[in-house]
């Protein structure tokens, strides 16, 4: 974790990134053909062709893997061999003693991969991973999957033992090609979500990731109008948790106002300020003139957030008018002390926890995520999400 305080902490458990993982395979994902060299055994140097297609995949997350991720990937590939007979030509493996292959060979592939979140100056992101850098665990022909159907069993043991041979034989020059044959594996997104977490406090550069006992962590360090400090949640099962410094949730307010208004500018000004279970804010006319005395009075509010029975409930606290300094503070210390007997009547407001995110952006289709435990410090929020 980094040493300067934190805006961002981002805490997602192995259950949930296999589910993601599970999404993005879908039908799978194809490979483009990979043309390898490699020496056989009583067959001297072939080319070897395999064309792959991943069908699965898991993620195991160990803290003793050095802050890398295990991933472990299934899938199926089609295995050419060609090379030159004993005349000196051109020739398939069949006419070299290799058996023809029937099937899609099932393949099984370890590595230890490092992620890599980064903000850049510009406000894009970088999400991936280098798969040049990546570190081959076990490539072999997949023990677990079945026999074709219509295929020999004792032939298919032969043929997968050939290829389990030949995968010993070249498996990390065949990784090493195949990680550079791919290179970068992810996603650039847009200075839209760049700006997001920018004004949330965010400074450039890349997260810091922690890899615990069945947990991803990215703690993304703050700039210099970051306010307050994010803390980690702690979570498990299929949920995520967040931390947000004090200032990030300031912003975050005024763009869920902004968003709720249709994207028009708030013709106010709300400033949002965190203590124990508690969130005070102050509304105030938009201020036309910078250089005179600010004379604006404001609405002081005060609640207290909870989820109560799986709801999310705000409870009113107080409600004053705050005068501007000119005035002598004891009225404002009097109307503090009248508007805190708001909290004498129940004046609640609930409504479900539950948020409709999109699955992917600018996107109809909708993941029901649930709100199952909020925490506000003075410092900052912290909330942990679980999807439905």
């Amino acid at each position: 974790m980094p040493s300067d305080p934190s805006a961002l902490i981002a805490s997602v458990t192995q259950d949930l990134l296999n589910d993601v993982v599970l999404f993005a395979v879908g039908a799978g994902i194809p490979v483009d053909p990979l043309d390898q060299p490699v020496a056989l055994p009583g067959m001297g140097e072939v080319d070897l062709s395999l064309a792959l297609t991943v069908t699965g995949g898991r993620l195991d997350l160990r803290p003793d893997d050095g802050g890398r991720v295990r991933a472990v990937a299934t899938g199926l590939g089609v295995v050419d061999v060609r090379g030159r007979s004993y005349t000196g030509e051109e020739a398939d493996g069949a006419a070299m003693g290799f058996p023809q292959v029937p099937a899609p060979i099932p393949v099984r592939v370890e590595a230890l991969l490092e992620p890599v979140v980064e903000l850049r100056a510009d406000h894009t992101v970088s999400v991936g991973i280098d798969l040049g850098s990546a570190e081959l665990v076990s490539l072999l022909v997949d023990p677990d999957a079945p026999v074709p159907e219509g295929v020999d069993t004792d032939a298919w043991a032969s043929i997968t033992q050939m290829v389990q041979v030949m995968f010993h034989s070249m498996g990390a020059d065949l990784w090493a090609a195949l990680g550079e044959h791919v290179g970068h594996l992810g996603a650039e997104l847009g200075a839209d979500v760049g700006d997001v977490l920018h004004h949330l406090g965010v400074a450039p550069g890349r997260a810091a990731i922690r890899v615990g006992s069945g947990t991803l962590t990215l703690a993304f360090a703050g700039g210099d109008h970051c306010v307050g400090h994010a803390d980690p949640v702690p979570v498990a099962g299929k949920r995520l948790g967040i931390g947000l410094c004090a200032s990030g949730l300031d912003h975050l307010g005024r763009l869920l106002l902004e968003r709720a208004l249709g994207g028009a500018g708030l013709p106010f000004e709300i400033d949002l300020e965190l203590g124990e279970q508690q969130l005070g804010g102050r509304v105030r006319n938009t201020r036309i003139f910078d250089r005179l005395p600010d004379l604006r009075p404001a609405l002081r509010t005060e609640v207290r957030p909870r989820l109560v029975d799986g709801r999310m409930e705000i409870a009113l606290q107080a409600a004053w008018v705050e005068l501007p300094t000119l005035v002598p503070s004891f009225v404002n210390d009097l109307s503090r002390r009248v508007g805190g007997l708001v909290s004498m009547v129940p004046a609640r407001l609930r409504f479900p926890a539950t948020i409709q995110l999109p699955v992917i952006p600018d996107s109809d289709d909708t993941l029901p995520v649930h709100v199952e435990e909020l925490r506000v410090t003075a410092d900052g929020v912290g909330v942990s999400l679980a999807l439905d």
